[in-house]
């Protein structure tokens, strides 16, 4: 009994292992360079493409729409798919998506991309650097190094409009979440420490299992050594997105720097704010906290805030990425066996492929993008069955 109980704790410690180590090496990836690259861009310091430059993120300006365009173009080029949410007259949030092995559970990470300020002719620009343009690059981080990766659960990542407004853009899409949200972390000005005190307030309250979820975010923050002092804020302040999820009692926090009183950043909605002002270390250690905290949550499924019921390896198969080029892998539980696996278009006929040892389904030939089907065949003890992935083929 003795050895039998050591082996499970074996096992248990390598997949614990396994499931950090994943998260260190995704996380590995964000690049200070691409953050400060990508706050240039958002506060128009730098082109987004070609000779356009951003004059203004407010709601219902031209900028606005060329950011939310600038962010759709980034998602498009990680292969990552993306909805967009449009609500009121002028707003527009995008969802970007990385399905998991379990769907019916999502954490999600988010923060907005408008900004304040601009006198009526531009004669003006205020930048929005640290509000929110910090976020937003962030979050775009985030799904740079978690593109063409799955994980045991559906992430998804929020670009918020209108914020700025009341929430506008938070409050148009936190129904679509109310039955698959397990927990959700905003990402509202993350780069402000004038005195390098490194604090990561961590904005709470009782909704859900927020409270819950911020002592769990301080302690990813000591297990991963994150060089930051998180602090918790309960009641937190909630009058930027997930406040929004707390009016439905839905189970989110806040991670960004001090928000309120004396050393709260004094550039805040004025036009000094701007990227001169960042502290650099600070804006990057932010960006991996947080999303060292978002994956975490996705590898670590024995404690998944507000989740209790099915296991998450549970289901048979799952197949990514998803979209693909040439090659697919198929994730199969351990209880089954694959005999066989084919690519079909959306008439039936079939694509030629190699399936190799590893459950990598190969074209060997060269096919047109679009949409298609794996249908794959697993085998246990004596029973066979037919699942059917509908995948997207990308040149």
């Amino acid at each position: 009994m003795r050895k039998l109980l050591f082996i499970g704790l074996m096992i248990l410690a390598n997949q614990t292992w396994a499931q950090f180590a994943k998260v260190q090496q995704t996380v590995a990836g964000i690049n200070q360079d691409s953050l400060i690259t990508c706050v240039k861009q958002l506060t128009g310091l730098l082109p987004i493409e070609g000779q356009t430059v951003l004059n203004s993120r407010v709601s219902g300006t031209l900028g606005n729409t060329l950011t939310a365009n600038f962010i759709k173009r980034k998602l498009t080029e990680w292969g990552v798919a993306f909805d967009t949410v449009n609500f009121g007259t002028t707003g527009t949030n995008i969802i970007a998506k990385i399905p998991g092995r379990r769907t019916d559970k999502v954490i999600l990470i988010g923060a907005h991309y408008d900004a304040v300020g601009s006198s009526t002719n531009f004669t003006f620009f205020y930048p929005g650097a640290d509000d929110n343009a910090s976020g937003t690059a962030a979050v775009l981080e985030a799904v740079r190094v978690c593109a063409q990766q799955q994980f045991p659960v559906s992430l998804e990542f929020a670009f918020w409009d209108e914020e700025e407004q009341g929430l506008l853009g938070s409050k148009a899409s936190v129904l679509e979440y109310m039955h698959k949200l397990a927990a959700y972390i905003n990402l509202d000005m993350i780069a402000w420490s004038p005195n390098n005190d490194s604090v990561a307030e961590i904005h709470t309250t009782t909704s859900g299992y927020s409270v819950e979820l911020a002592n769990k975010v301080v302690k990813i923050a000591s297990l991963y050594a994150i060089p930051l002092n998180p602090v918790i804020m309960n009641p937190g302040d909630p009058n930027t997105d997930h406040g929004a999820f707390w009016q439905y009692n839905l189970t989110a926090v806040g991670i960004n720097e001090i928000y309120n009183g004396p050393k709260m950043n004094p550039h805040w909605h004025r036009l000094t704010d701007s990227l001169s002002t960042f502290n650099l270390k600070y804006f990057y250690d932010m960006s991996q906290f947080a999303t060292t905290t978002f994956l975490h949550l996705a590898m670590d499924t024995s404690t998944l805030i507000g989740v209790n019921d099915l296991q998450v390896n549970n289901n048979m198969l799952a197949v990514y990425p998803n979209p693909f080029t040439t090659t697919i892998q198929l994730d199969v539980n351990s209880h089954f066996k694959v005999t066989s696996a084919k690519l079909v278009n959306m008439l039936g006929e079939e694509i030629p492929t190699l399936l190799n040892a590893a459950h990598q389904l190969i074209l060997t030939t060269p096919a047109a993008a679009g949409i298609y089907f794996i249908d794959v065949t697993l085998q246990q003890g004596n029973s066979t069955s037919t699942l059917r992935k509908k995948v997207v083929l990308r040149n």
